[in-house]
C-alpha cells in the first residue's frame, strides 16, 4: 500500500511538471495549436511510467551523501531514458542528439519542480508532526 501511495504522490507531482512544461514549450515553439488530442492520454502515460521509476530508484535519504548523490545521478539518468524513449514512441521527439539533450534538460525541469513541490510538501507534514508531538507532550 505505502509504493501506490508514493506512485499516486510521484504521479500527480510529475505530471504536472510535465503539463506546465509542455504548455510553456509550446508557447515558446509557437505550436499550442498543433497539440494532439492523443497528447492528452500521453502526458500521464509518461508520468505514471516516471513515477513507478522514481518510487523503485529513488534513493532514501538514509544513505550516505556520497552514495545518495550517486543514487540521484543513477535515478535522473534512467529517467532521461525513459522519457526519450517515451518521447520518440510517442513522436514527442526525433531519434536525434539535439532532441534527446533537450529532453534530458525538460526532464530536469520536472525533476526540480518535483522536488520543489515535495520538499514543501514534506515540511508542512513534519511541522504538522511537530505541533502534534508538542501539544502531546505538553500534557
Amino acid at each position: 500500500m505505502r509504493y501506490l501511495k508514493e506512485i499516486v504522490k510521484y504521479f500527480t507531482c510529475i505530471t504536472t511538471g510535465i503539463v506546465i512544461l509542455f504548455i510553456v514549450l509550446c508557447f515558446i515553439q509557437k505550436d499550442i495549436d498543433g497539440v494532439s488530442t492523443a497528447t492528452l492520454a500521453e502526458i500521464p502515460a509518461a508520468g505514471l511510467l516516471t513515477s513507478i521509476v522514481t518510487v523503485v530508484l529513488y534513493p532514501s535519504e538514509e544513505k550516505p551523501a556520497r552514495g545518495f548523490k550517486i543514487q540521484v545521478l543513477i535515478h535522473y539518468a534512467v529517467l532521461c531514458a525513459v522519457m526519450s524513449i517515451t518521447g520518440v514512441l510517442f513522436g514527442w521527439i526525433d531519434f536525434n542528439i539535439f532532441d534527446i539533450l533537450l529532453m534530458c534538460v525538460s526532464t530536469a525541469a520536472v525533476y526540480a519542480f518535483t522536488y520543489a513541490v515535495t520538499y514543501i510538501s514534506s515540511m508542512q507534514d513534519a511541522d504538522e508532526l511537530n505541533r502534534a508531538l508538542k501539544d502531546k507532550n505538553a500534557r
